[in-house]
């Protein structure tokens, strides 16, 4: 049993030592580890501070700095105010002294328009006054002239009676040399030329209107005033011919009439004074005279 005592008691010193070793080792690394923690926190501690003193100075610095600026700062308004207050008033003795101006120039302008106006006036008078001068003397000029054209018309219308008196001859001369005759549809005819004299005779006389025509046979219809007339046929040797007349879209036929006789047809629905168609001479193929419409019937077409 000792021997066994012996062993077991060898074998238990080894185990103690162990477990000592077990326990301190953690207690130094735990003890190394919160040294190194309070180093370092003394380390954060002082860089703080350190900062915090550098800040201190910082701010002092930049204290004195914007002191410094406030100082500059309040000079610069007091002088900004007194060049404001200076500004203003040289302002104010501008505007009085251009006011001032302003006001002799006008005294002075309205004296010199108003001597202007007046002067103008005494222009415009004396141009008025000059030209009633004128008028009057125009007047004179005038009423001379007057006078004298009267005593010329009076010597117009004396001529003018004369010619007048001649006229009236020579139209009665000419009524009597034209002829009156009864048309083909037995209405008395106006007075009839035979002649192209006796035709602007006729037309002269101005109570008819009086177209002038030359119809050859071949040319078909022809208008002559408001008509349109067509030779048919001619006799040269007999003075014999035949026409159709289209008067308002409807054809009317004259056949075998002789020189100088007056052709009647109506030309106008209602109307009571035939147009007149009188040839003065027929030739191989051809017919030459005038036509004759009544003045007013024309002028009621126009």
């Amino acid at each position: 049993m000792n021997t066994e005592n012996s062993n077991n008691t060898e074998s238990f010193v080894p185990v103690t030592v162990e477990h000592r070793r077990s326990t301190w080792v953690p207690a130094l690394v735990v003890g190394a580890a919160v040294s190194a923690f309070c180093f370092f926190q003394y380390s954060q501690v002082s860089d703080l501070r350190r900062a915090l003193d550098a800040n201190k100075a910082e701010t002092a610095a930049i204290q004195t700095q914007l002191s410094a600026q406030s100082s500059a700062l309040a000079g610069t308004a007091s002088d900004l105010q007194a060049k404001l207050d200076s500004t203003e008033q040289q302002t104010s003795q501008s505007i009085a002294k251009v006011q001032d101006a302003a006001k002799k120039h006008a005294d002075v302008v309205a004296g010199n328009l108003e001597k202007s106006i007046e002067q103008k006036n005494a222009e415009r008078q004396a141009a008025v006054n000059a030209e009633l001068a004128g008028v009057k003397n125009s007047v004179s000029d005038t009423a001379t002239q007057m006078s004298s054209k009267i005593d010329g018309v009076n010597t117009s219308v004396d001529s003018v009676k004369t010619d007048l008196a001649s006229t009236k001859a020579v139209v009665d001369k000419t009524a009597a040399d034209l002829q009156r005759a009864t048309g083909d549809l037995g209405v008395m005819s106006g007075l009839i030329a035979t002649n192209g004299k006796e035709i602007g005779e006729l037309r002269a006389m101005g109570d008819r209107n009086i177209y002038e025509f030359t119809i050859a046979k071949k040319a078909g219809l022809q208008k002559v005033g408001d008509v349109q007339i067509r030779v048919t046929k001619t006799d040269e040797k007999k003075n014999r011919y035949t026409i159709v007349v289209m008067a308002d879209d409807k054809l009317v036929e004259k056949k075998d009439k002789t020189t100088n006789e007056p052709v009647q047809f109506y030309a106008a629905q209602g109307s009571r004074t035939p147009y007149e168609v009188v040839v003065n001479q027929v030739g191989k193929d051809t017919i030459k005279g005038y036509m004759a419409t009544p003045k007013l019937l024309a002028t009621a077409r126009n």
